[in-house]
């Protein structure tokens, strides 16, 4: 039976109208996949929106009214999307669109997404990728999703489509990439990558090609990208802790390494992100990022 937590299902009313709706996957799926979140929006106008890397893939159902998406510091020009995959080492992206337009954001450990995508991790680790280029039935599967009239049913829907393809994927993880994956984040990213290696009896080097070809980029490149998300984390949950705090706690060697970190991956400083949060609509406005 899917469950939606109701403490966890919020609308707005006003101009501009929106849902938000989190719903716990079945027991089968739950190793793999966390949570959704399901999110309506009717806009009378068009809304920006800065989204920030994470230590997960994302996988985006959606349907109604496109989003326009460019990568904050890319060369590439903005696409226009429906469903799509950002990879684990995207740069930060503003996201554009008005209308009305419903959609199910699904994080990803990246060797489940490796799992999910057939191996194809690697190949769009540092790019948002349109659905149809991965599976060849996106367009269908988001038709179907598109005639579900409830969150219940579309959360139960996407149950569905992805035991479907985890249990078809001709891809396995390797214990060791998994285990040495869970060690980075138990640890906040702040562990020997050599330490791992030589606990899994690997050398260095064989190590570190093993873990990009299964999660898409280095055990280096990951470590720094789990503390980022941890920080991020951390700066939206507390007032109380300062700069400094935050720093020290991710591992960073002081506040001025924080925030030059926190501009690489986000486009903007830790306080511009904090106090940019949207008023009356979910998610920190893109208008902060200096470009």
């Amino acid at each position: 039976m899917f469950e939606i937590r109701e403490s966890e299902l919020f609308t707005h009313s006003s101009d501009p109208i929106w849902e938000h709706a989190v719903g716990v996957p079945t027991s089968a799926l739950q190793y793999l996949v966390h949570f959704y979140s399901g999110y309506y929006h009717d806009l009378a106008q068009p809304a920006s929106r800065l989204q920030v890397p994470s230590a997960e893939v994302i996988l985006v159902l959606g349907f109604g009214d496109e989003l326009e998406i460019r990568q904050i510091g890319s060369s590439s020009e903005s696409g226009m999307y429906q469903s799509f995959v950002v990879g684990l080492e995207a740069q930060p992206l503003l996201s554009e669109h008005d209308g009305e337009r419903y959609c199910i954001a699904i994080p990803l450990p990246p060797w489940a997404a490796y799992r999910l995508f057939q191996g194809a991790i690697t190949e769009f680790a540092k790019e948002v990728v349109a659905l149809e280029d991965i599976w060849d039935d996106a367009d269908r599967l988001t038709e179907q999703l598109s005639e579900r009239p409830s969150w219940t049913q579309r959360f139960s829907f996407v149950d569905r489509i992805l035991k479907e393809k985890f249990i078809t994927s001709q891809r396995r993880v390797r214990p060791e990439i998994r285990w040495a994956w869970n060690q980075l984040e138990a640890h906040g990213g702040c562990v020997l990558i050599r330490q791992l290696a030589q606990t899994i009896g690997w050398s260095d080097r064989y190590f570190a090609k093993r873990f990009r070809e299964q999660i898409g980029i280095t055990p280096k490149a990951a470590a720094r990208q789990i503390r980022f998300t941890q920080a991020q984390r951390l700066l939206n949950a507390s007032e109380a802790q300062t700069l400094s705090e935050i720093a020290l706690a991710c591992g960073y060697s002081d506040q001025s390494h924080f925030t030059r970190e926190f501009h690489s991956f986000s486009g903007c400083s830790p306080n511009m992100f904090h106090k940019a949060v949207m008023v009356g609509f979910p998610g920190v406005s893109g208008e902060i990022v200096d470009e």
